[in-house]
């Protein structure tokens, strides 16, 4: 039966793709699946980054019901609960020492005082490109209710905010550890400059596309894609803080979008 039939598509003019034609065939999707991969990429992570940004304004939603309801009291970006005041933190992850079962877990959410503003959805706290086993992707700016540092005096209230479309709230964090510790402050200012300052416990992270996300006091969102190579190497903690900080622009960038009052 399959001899009669191949006669048959023989006899049709059927004689098949040869060799050769076959190699060209593939040398072509070979050469169009080389110029689409890399472009179904860019739009898969364009796709996660207005997903992200999403989240953030969400979060940043949450973060001014709170204070809504609390007097305009901002909460505190900071996530540890070692004080006898466990009322403010956003995120309860508490202390980085071996005996916290707490950190990084869904409890720490909860625990925090965001947590039923967010409708209780823990994705909201996790970015989509954030390939690390976190649960949380986020910090909160420690000028956003957090203590004084580097001479800079943080807001403490909603009325304290001035320039809320160019006050950073949410930014994309990231850490070695089981969870982000505490607020996101990346670096150090001194009376002769300033410099990246890091921990494995807290980083800044480049994981859109070279770059990072952050919301805005006003509830807008923002990427940032970063301008000096060093500063994405720093962000895998493959370069020191003291070698990425000399004359690095987006040190500079950071030091103007987290400014106080």
């Amino acid at each position: 039966m399959f001899a009669k039939r191949y006669k048959l598509f023989r006899a049709a003019g059927g004689d098949g793709f040869t060799l050769i034609e076959l190699m060209v065939v593939i040398a072509i999707m070979m050469t169009l699946m080389s110029i689409l991969l890399p472009s179904l990429s860019r739009a898969r992570e364009a796709g996660k980054r207005v997903v992200c940004l999403s989240s953030l304004r969400q979060m940043t939603m949450a973060w001014h019901f709170y204070a809504g309801d609390n007097e305009e009291q901002l909460c505190s970006p900071e996530t540890f609960w070692n004080d006898t005041d466990v009322s403010k933190y956003w995120a309860a992850d508490g202390p980085v020492l071996p005996s916290n079962n707490i950190g990084g877990t869904k409890a720490a959410l909860k625990g925090g005082v965001l947590w039923p503003y967010t409708e209780r959805t823990a994705g909201l706290y996790k970015c989509g490109a954030d390939r690390t086993e976190l649960l949380r992707s986020y910090s909160i700016s420690n000028t956003m209710g957090g203590y004084a540092r580097d001479k800079t005096r943080p807001f403490h209230t909603m009325a304290d905010i001035t320039q809320a479309p160019e006050r950073v709230v949410f930014v994309d964090a990231g850490s070695r550890l089981e969870w982000i510790a505490g607020s996101f402050w990346p670096m150090h200012i001194e009376d002769n400059g300033v410099r990246w300052e890091i921990t494995d416990g807290h980083n800044i992270t480049a994981r859109h596309g070279g770059g990072f996300n952050m919301s805005f006091a006003d509830f807008h969102t923002e990427y940032y894609r970063w301008r000096d190579g060093r500063t994405e190497k720093l962000s895998y903690w493959e370069i020191s803080a003291e070698n990425a900080s000399s004359g690095n622009r987006d040190l500079k960038h950071v030091v103007r979008l987290l400014r106080g009052r």
